[in-house]
């Protein structure tokens, strides 16, 4: 009984695989007809799996999870790969033939009108509201089964009535639906997490038509204005007190071309030239690079481990990221505070850590990490870091980050040894 169950749960996750390509069809501009045409063919699949190895419980009687492949394909697939998955099931059903075939094939109707019915509303529900909906209806097919199966097998003799089958009739309908929200659960995700791809997708899109447009027209009035200012600077008939102005606007200036930069570090395609690099020794040169800015904050910057550990990557972009990230890390930490480097090799990676005694960030703007325009720094747009992320994704590798307020922030820039 026990192997049969797990056939029959592992079995209904196989759809999700193909339920991604479906998803991304019907919210991008992107389409391949094949992807509908695939989750139909391994709902069916997945329908006959559980069909064929049902699940035993006492006396002869015997369970499976073919309503799941059938709820999925009518709420997530479409109409047309619901009442093609319907179809099949009513047919193999046929074939097997036995007792309650008919009352299988009455509820296998059912659920498919049911579901069919509820296709264009169900989207439109909060995730909790989507679960309890399936969840009920489910539960309420499974009992009618039971009972219409009863009914149907009682005069015949094909049923007597015992404790096992008090369990067995309880069980199931339980069973039936808690695999529905599991399973409901997991493609919610799916479907978030990709809506919040193709955001950040349509997003980066947007910024890289801007960067793009504004690029040559608003950098180079700015490094003229920028001259002129520097040139005002340096006369002598201008008070002292007004060339504080002046270098005000110089440091506005240079932030406006930081953050220009920063929208040409997501959309611009650099080459990437691949090389063996020396993290050990990257991380020393940055040190030194940073160093007059981590003074001037009033910030000890401290490299930790002498060891030589290298890394196949780009080295442009490498040193992009840990740029990004050691000054998000300055810029964090009060003064009198400590950002720590170090990089270490173990269990087949590289790891790179860099923490700061800063403020910290909560649980949710920890979470919000990486995405665009989002930053912790009253001045900052969120798009080095982002970048950060993306390179690093383009390196094979990946960033982790921990924080607590109060407590300091800890990055970790994981590659593939």
């Amino acid at each position: 009984m026990i192997e049969h169950m797990i056939i029959n749960l592992l079995v209904i996750l196989v759809p999700l695989i193909a339920l991604q390509f479906v998803l991304f069809e019907k919210n991008s501009d992107v389409k391949w007809p094949k992807a509908s045409f695939l989750f139909n063919i391994i709902n069916a699949g997945v329908i006959l799996v559980c069909m064929s190895f049902p699940i035993p419980f006492a006396d002869g009687i015997f369970f499976d999870l073919r309503y799941v492949p059938l709820t999925i394909s009518f709420l997530y697939g479409g109409i047309v790969p619901g009442c093609m998955t319907a179809a099949l099931l009513i047919i193999y059903r046929l074939y097997l033939g036995g007792e309650g075939s008919v009352t299988a094939v009455f509820f296998a109707l059912v659920t498919g009108w049911v579901f069919f019915a509820q296709h264009q509303t169900f989207h439109r529900l909060p995730i909790r509201k989507k679960l309890l909906r399936v969840s009920f209806i489910l539960f309420g097919i499974t009992v009618s089964n039971l009972i219409f199966l009863y009914i149907y097998l009682y005069p015949t003799g094909g049923v007597k009535w015992n404790t096992a089958k008090t369990a067995v009739y309880t069980f199931y309908p339980v069973l039936q639906a808690g695999a529905a929200i599991a399973v409901v659960s997991l493609i919610e995700r799916i479907r978030h997490a990709l809506n919040l791809q193709l955001q950040q997708s349509e997003m980066l899109h947007s910024v890289g038509q801007l960067a793009a447009s504004v690029t040559h027209e608003v950098r180079n009035p700015m490094a003229v204005a920028r001259g002129f200012m520097q040139i005002f600077q340096k006369e002598k008939y201008i008070p002292e007190e007004k060339k504080i102005f002046l270098s005000m606007m110089i440091e506005e200036i240079d932030r406006a071309q930081t953050i220009i930069s920063d929208y040409l570090s997501l959309v611009k395609t650099n080459t990437s030239k691949i090389d063996r690099l020396n993290i050990t020794e990257l991380l020393s040169s940055l040190k030194g690079v940073m160093y007059p800015f981590a003074l001037l904050k009033g910030v000890e910057l401290v490299q930790k481990g002498e060891e030589e550990v290298h890394v196949i990557g780009d080295q442009g972009k490498l040193k992009q990221i840990l740029m990004n990230i050691i000054k998000n890390a300055i810029e964090a930490t009060p003064e009198g505070g400590v950002v720590t480097m170090s990089a270490e090799k173990g269990n087949g990676e590289i790891i790179i850590r860099i923490s700061d005694t800063g403020v910290g960030m909560g649980r949710e703007q920890l979470r919000m990490l990486g995405n665009p325009f989002f930053s912790t720094k009253s001045t900052g747009t969120g798009l080095g870091l982002m970048a950060s992320y993306r390179m690093t994704a383009e390196m094979n590798g990946r960033i982790e980050a921990a924080s607590e307020v109060g407590n300091g922030t800890h990055f970790k820039i994981i590659f593939p040894a």
